[in-house]
């Protein structure tokens, strides 16, 4: 199958983002970031990505794939608000791609896959092209025994770097951890993500890491009442600098087996 690379989170991005209610360590979250093209809309871009949700599904029921999702930005501290207008995440079990079975691929399209694949593509170019690709490996992750995007369609992403270069902030991590857990026991988050850039990586980009929460509301956002909470704020503020933060809405995303 060719996949959308011929063209990232979360996600977060951030994804960062794996969509189960469970994550196992060192899975991959690519990052494709697509700018609409002049006069095109969201709107534009929908039926291209419920195509996408179709082919990807396929392998997701596969086990070919964790999850695929599209994030349509909402708010960004990015000077730059015209950089590319929503992201679309594969989540994979390892650092690379693996579509559906070509048995599944004939499910969908008969005998005309490969003309049918190479309309999406040409369609994905012209609706809204990839500006920018990232993959991030997902160290760390919880989600609440009820977590899907229909049910907290707002996630933020912070992109962070440490603020010194030699520090090891496994500590913070760990403390940002409880108190996502704590969070998402109250119904505040609907999961906890953090995750490493691994390609492209160079200074230049100003961030290593990436933090996403999908919540309820940005009024989780606000200072948290309880004082361990305020803690680990404090701690992430010590150890990380946040180099962008962007916040969207899951707009289409597929469904795993049995969720």
């Amino acid at each position: 199958m060719k996949h959308r690379l011929s063209s990232l989170f979360f996600c977060l991005f951030l994804a960062a983002t794996a969509l189960a209610q469970s994550v196992p360590p060192k899975t991959y979250t690519y990052l494709i970031f697509h700018k609409l093209a002049p006069g095109k809309t969201i709107q534009d871009a929908l039926p291209v990505e419920r195509e996408w949700k179709t082919v990807n599904q396929a392998a997701v029921d596969e086990g070919k794939l964790i999850g695929w999702h599209m994030m349509v930005k909402q708010f960004s501290s990015n000077p730059n608000p015209s950089e590319y207008d929503y992201v679309t995440c594969i989540v994979s079990p390892n650092m690379g791609i693996n579509g559906a079975s070509a048995a599944a691929m004939a499910k969908l399209y008969g005998d005309s896959v490969q003309v049918r694949m190479a309309d999406l593509n040409r369609r994905d170019r012209l609706t809204a092209p990839v500006v920018k690709i990232e993959i991030w490996e997902n160290t760390d992750a919880l989600f609440g025994p009820d977590f899907g995007p229909g049910k907290t369609s707002t996630v933020v992403v912070d992109f962070l770097k440490l603020r010194d270069p030699l520090a090891d902030g496994t500590g913070a991590v760990a403390s940002l951890k409880q108190a996502g857990a704590a969070q998402i026991s109250q119904k505040r988050l609907g999961g906890w993500a953090f995750s490493t850039l691994m390609v492209p990586n160079g200074s230049e980009k100003g961030y290593g890491f990436a933090m996403a929460r999908p919540m309820t509301g940005l009024n989780v956002l606000s200072e948290p009442a309880d004082p361990k909470l305020a803690a680990a704020q404090k701690q992430l503020t010590r150890t990380f600098e946040v180099v962008r933060q962007e916040v969207f809405r899951f707009e289409q995303y597929t469904v795993r087996p049995g969720n």
